[in-house]
C-alpha cells in the first residue's frame, strides 16, 4: 500500500468548485457550484466529497455503473436483481446492509435504487461512523455476491416481484412506461425495457447468470463514491485508501451503444386498463442523453410548453378552453438517450381528439412563432433555482455529484448546464424542434376498459398494447 502523502503526490485529484454550499451567483449568470474534493485512486475508484459541518450526519452514496441498459437479451432485470443480491452482505458481515447500517444508526429512503443506466447505495449515519460505512462497502465491493444464495435468490425475485405489482401491475396504466419505451426503441436497444420488466427472465435466472451479469459492472473502475456532510476530505481520503485501495482494479466493463433512435412514422398505440375511470393522453418522441448540448433547448421548450398560467399548451388547454385538468411536457434523459413527452388528462367528457389536434396546431405554429424573450428568461430563472433548492439535503448533494461524475466525467456539470442554458436562443430551441420532434412519434391513448370510443383519432389505424392482465371489463 503506498503512504498516503505518496498516493495523494501520484493519484489524488482535488478539484475545489466554488467556496461554500452550491447557490445562486451572485453575477446572475448562473450557480455556483457545490464545493467537492476528488479522490482517485490507482484502481479507478472516484470519490467527491461535499463538506457541510451543520449537523453531525454524513451521506455515503455508492454508483455503480451498471443499469437495465446493461441487461443482455434473454436476461432482462438482472441490474435489478443484482442489486438486491448485493445488499444480502459480504465476507465479514452476514447480514443484509440496510440491517447493519440501522444497528449504528443509519438511515435511508431506500438503502439501494436501479435505473436504466446505474444502480447506488446510499446511506446517512452519524458522522463518527464514516469509517464503518466505508468498511462494509468496501467489503462487499471485494467480493460482490459471496452471500448469495439460492434461498436469498428466490426471496429476492419475490419482493422484485412485490416491487412490480406496486409499482406498474396493480396500478391504472402501470404499464405505460415500459410500453412506451418499447415503441420508442426497437428490440436489442438497451432502452427497450425499463429496470423493473415482466418476471419470466428472473425466474429462469441462476446465481452464475448473477455473476455474469453483473459480475464485470462491481469493480473500483466502475464505481463513484458521492460524500457528503460532516467530514474531513483529508481524513476521509485516507480512510477510502486504506479500504479501497487493496480492491483490484478490473477489465473495463462492456458498455453497450445507446444512441436515440428515430421513429421512421408516427405509431399509434392503445392501453386499456379495467381500473381506470378517466382517459390520458401521451405523446412521445425519443431524443438525445443527458450530456447532449441540445437537451438544455429541449428543457426549456417543455417549460415554455407547460409552466402553470404561462405555458402555450397548458395554458390553451386548461385555462382558455378547459379541455384538461393537468398538461405535463418533461424531457427524461437517460445516459445516453431520452424521451419528450407531452401527457394531458381531460376534463370529463373533453374529446382526446380535439385535445391531440389542439397540440399539434401547437406544436405547429413553433417554426413560425419561435420562444421569446421572456419565455426564455422564465426558464432560467425556474432552472436556477430549481438547481440550488434541489441540493438541500446531503443525499441530494451526494447523489448530484455522483450523476455528473458518472454521466458526464464532470460532478458539477448540473451547474455548468444551468450556467450554459443562459446563452440559449430561440434559434437553438428552432434548431431542436426541427431534429426531434418530428412525425416519428409515437401517440398513447390510455383509456378505461372497453372505452375505444375514447380514444384519440379513432379512425386512424392503431395497435392494442394492452396486457390480457389489465384489460378485463370496464367498471360500471
Amino acid at each position: 500500500m503506498l503512504p498516503f502523502a505518496r498516493l495523494r503526490a501520484l493519484v489524488l485529484t482535488i478539484s475545489i468548485a466554488a467556496a461554500g454550499r452550491g447557490g445562486i451567483a451572485q453575477s446572475g449568470s448562473g450557480v455556483r457550484p457545490l464545493a467537492y474534493t476528488r479522490i482517485v485512486l490507482s484502481n479507478g475508484l472516484v470519490a467527491l466529497v461535499n463538506v457541510d459541518h451543520s449537523s453531525p450526519l454524513v451521506v455515503v452514496d455508492v454508483w455503480y455503473h451498471i443499469g437495465s441498459k446493461d441487461d443482455k437479451p434473454g436476461r432482462t432485470g438482472m441490474a435489478h436483481l443484482c442489486e438486491h443480491q448485493f445488499s444480502q452482505g459480504s465476507p465479514n458481515l452476514d447480514q443484509t446492509e440496510a440491517a447493519f447500517y440501522q444497528s449504528i444508526g443509519g438511515t435511508s429512503p431506500h438503502f439501494a435504487s436501479t435505473t436504466e443506466d446505474i444502480t447506488h447505495f446510499y446511506i446517512a449515519v452519524p458522522s463518527n461512523q464514516l469509517e464503518m460505512v466505508l468498511w462494509a462497502e468496501s467489503d462487499r465491493m471485494a467480493a460482490p455476491f459471496v452471500r448469495a444464495g439460492a434461498q436469498r435468490l428466490s426471496s429476492a425475485r419475490e419482493v422484485i416481484a412485490q416491487e412490480r405489482d406496486q409499482n406498474v401491475d396493480n396500478i391504472p396504466f402501470g404499464a405505460a412506461r415500459e410500453l412506451a419505451v418499447a415503441e420508442l426503441f426497437p428490440p436489442g436497444h438497451p432502452y427497450h425495457v425499463t429496470p423493473l420488466p415482466p418476471m419470466a427472465d428472473l425466474y429462469r435466472a441462476t446465481i452464475d447468470d448473477l455473476e455474469a451479469s453483473c459480475g464485470p459492472y462491481y469493480v473500483p473502475n466502475n464505481a463513484v463514491l458521492g460524500i457528503s456532510g460532516d467530514v474531513d476530505p483529508a481524513r476521509a481520503g485516507r480512510l477510502i485508501q486504506k479500504y479501497f485501495g487493496g480492491i483490484p482494479r478490473r477489465r473495463s466493463p462492456p458498455r453497450p451503444p445507446a444512441q436515440p433512435v428515430p421513429l421512421p412514422a408516427e405509431k399509434r398505440v392503445v392501453l386499456e386498463d379495467r381500473r381506470a375511470n378517466q382517459p390520458r393522453l401521451q405523446i412521445d418522441w425519443p431524443v438525445v442523453g443527458f450530456s447532449n448540448p441540445d437537451r438544455l433547448a429541449l428543457r426549456a421548450l417543455a417549460s415554455a410548453l407547460s409552466l402553470n398560467r404561462f405555458g402555450r399548451l397548458s395554458k390553451l388547454l386548461v385555462d382558455d378552453r378547459q379541455l384538461a385538468t393537468i398538461v405535463s411536457v418533461e424531457y427524461y434523459d437517460f445516459e445516453k438517450a431520452g424521451v419528450f413527452e407531452i401527457l394531458v388528462l381531460p376534463r370529463l367528457h373533453a374529446s382526446m381528439t380535439t385535445i391531440e389536434t389542439t397540440i399539434d396546431s401547437v406544436m405547429a405554429a413553433l417554426p413560425s412563432s419561435p420562444l421569446t424573450a421572456r419565455e426564455l428568461s422564465r426558464f432560467n430563472h425556474y432552472n436556477a433555482v430549481t438547481a440550488v433548492a434541489s441540493l438541500q439535503t446531503r443525499f441530494a448533494r451526494a447523489d448530484t455529484l455522483a450523476h455528473g461524475e458518472v454521466f458526464a466525467g464532470d460532478p458539477i456539470a448540473y451547474a455548468k448546464q444551468v450556467t450554459a442554458a443562459q446563452a440559449l436562443t430561440a434559434s437553438d430551441v428552432q434548431r431542436a424542434v426541427a431534429r426531434y420532434l418530428t412525425k416519428g412519434r409515437l401517440v398513447m391513448s390510455l383509456v378505461p376498459a372497453g372505452k375505444l370510443d375514447m380514444i384519440s383519432k379513432p379512425d386512424l389505424p392503431f395497435v392494442n398494447v394492452t396486457p390480457p392482465a389489465v384489460r378485463g371489463t370496464p367498471q360500471p
